[in-house]
């Protein structure tokens, strides 16, 4: 029988691969199981991309509550790191707009996700103040705006091949909003 991890990250490749016009008998064929046996897992393709968003996120968490819990880290590391925190799961074309129209209350999982997910990031940006590590005036709220914005544009973009070109994309979009364009 598939895992979930399985289903997960197969339903991630299809999605990156054809947007939402994957079917689930291609979920079924890829996972080497019945139809049937997919439906046992989920019960729809609505059902099946917000949980493959929920998956992700809480994939996110466990690698921030481990950043956040590492007292060898300076704080700046910490943030660094909270930001960079990306599963192990294909991360390609992402169809942001397709996902919208085709499952929106997956599309509204993950847009809820990337604008409310960020107290322990938050925390972190507190300290770093309280440190003087990082500008006290600094708006949280804007710099995830800043964050989030960015990381949905790469997102939508054609370019992203493979997971590794969205790491450093995604690294660098942190490296810049850490510690800006100038040379120091």
């Amino acid at each position: 029988m598939a895992t979930q991890e399985q289903l997960f990250a197969e339903t991630l490749n299809l999605y990156s691969e054809k947007g939402g016009k994957f079917t689930m008998d291609e979920v079924a064929a890829r996972l080497f199981i019945s139809k049937k046996t997919l439906y046992e897992m989920v019960h729809s393709k609505e059902e099946l991309a917000v949980q493959v968003i929920e998956y992700y996120f809480n994939e996110v968490a466990v690698q921030q509550k481990a950043v956040h819990e590492d007292g060898s880290l300076s704080t700046l590391e910490k943030l660094r790191r909270l930001l960079c925190a990306t599963p192990d799961l294909p991360i390609r074309k992402y169809h942001l707009q397709e996902l919208r129209m085709s499952f929106p209350a997956a599309f509204k999982m993950l847009d809820s996700k990337l604008r409310f997910g960020w107290d322990q990031t938050i925390s972190v940006i507190e300290q770093a103040k309280s440190e003087g590590v990082i500008r006290r005036d600094m708006d949280n709220q804007l710099f995830i705006k800043l964050y989030s914005a960015a990381i949905e544009e790469i997102l939508q973009e054609n370019e992203i091949r493979n997971d590794l070109d969205f790491r450093r994309q995604q690294e660098e979009i942190v490296e810049i909003l850490l510690n800006g364009i100038s040379i120091h």
